[in-house]
């Protein structure tokens, strides 16, 4: 388990919690024994000096009974409070833990449940589109599956952003990136040829990486260049080189609009001027790449009319494979 996955898993973090909070109530009551023990003893000390001074023992006596009281009292009173204290804060974190999960999980319900009509109404809309011998209509029919595809890749970020924030983990594969682009995501956009034009110029090298999470990032990336491209075609180059041990692969969307603050791309919930999201897409991107202990850095440049997007991507390569099957 990687970093990422520790911080994330709420069950290892309310352990964390609560063992950091045992051991700070136990440093403070330690502190406070010490601090009260030594107290005590110069209170002895300052008794001594004063029965030497002539004062009478009795007097002294009492000072001492009142000072022993004292340090014994507000010590208690101290260590008390600093312990209901992280009490109260276990409790309140505990329960706003468990409300979280139980949103998440409601969330991540809700949205599976969207996939299935989804799915009926795009089959429908494809078989009307067959049968339909009126032209004036498909564009309509068109323009009805577009909207529908495009809601099911929303649902899909979706329901993958609720499962990997719920502490979901990635099962990492051997997989020749170049090969798994022309064969399984490529193939999807053959009927967009007039939406999208791409450039690959890339190796044969195998990363380890989720097969469903490269598909959700690489699709995520294809269609915000479509989306968000001056013109059609959206013109995309995927480029990628070995750096670091690392394979970095640059995807440049070279005709966007420029709408966006470099810094903030990849926040969760963050939309740019003319964003039409959610503002979960680039956030679930990092958040994936951070899952499979690769990177995901984004940048968006221009003049306010034309610009340039390049999302920067490594993975880990895996040394073992050799050849493309």
């Amino acid at each position: 388990m990687g970093k990422g996955d520790f911080i994330k898993n709420p069950d290892r973090r309310i352990k964390l919690l609560i063992l950091m909070q045992v051991l700070w109530a136990g440093m403070l009551l330690v502190l406070a024994i010490w601090w009260g023990t030594l107290l005590l003893q110069k209170s002895d000390e300052i008794a001594n000096l004063q029965t030497q001074l002539g004062i009478s023992t009795l007097e002294v006596q009492n000072k001492l009974d009142r000072t022993e009281r004292m340090i014994i009292g507000e010590s208690s009173t101290f260590v008390l409070l600093i312990l209901i204290t992280n009490a109260v804060l276990i409790f309140f974190f505990l329960r706003d833990s468990k409300r979280s999960r139980s949103l998440q999980a409601f969330f991540a319900s809700l949205t599976h449940e969207f996939r299935t009509p989804l799915t009926s109404i795009k089959l429908q809309a494809e078989a009307l589109k067959d049968i339909e011998d009126n032209p004036k209509h498909t564009p309509f029919l068109n323009r009805l599956i577009e909207d529908v595809e495009r809601l099911e890749g929303q649902v899909q970020k979706t329901l993958e952003l609720a499962r990997v924030e719920g502490g979901g983990g990635l099962q990492k594969e051997s997989i020749a990136l170049k090969n798994y682009l022309q064969t399984r995501i490529i193939p999807f956009y053959s009927t967009a040829q007039n939406k999208l034009k791409l450039n690959i110029e890339m190796g044969d090298e195998f990363v380890l990486a989720d097969p469903s999470a490269v598909t959700i990032i690489f699709r995520n990336l294809m269609d915000n260049a479509i989306k968000y491209s001056i013109s059609l075609p959206a013109k995309l180059s995927i480029r990628s080189g070995i750096l670091n041990g690392e394979l970095q692969v640059d995807i440049i969307h070279e005709n966007s609009s420029p709408h966006a603050d470099s810094k903030l791309l990849g926040k969760l919930f963050y939309r740019g001027s003319h964003s039409q999201g959610a503002g979960v897409g680039l956030y679930l991107i990092k958040t994936l790449m951070n899952k499979m202990s690769g990177d995901a850095k984004f940048q968006s440049i221009g003049d306010g009319q034309k610009g340039e997007f390049i999302a920067e991507l490594r993975f880990k390569l895996d040394g073992e494979a050799k050849h493309v099957d």
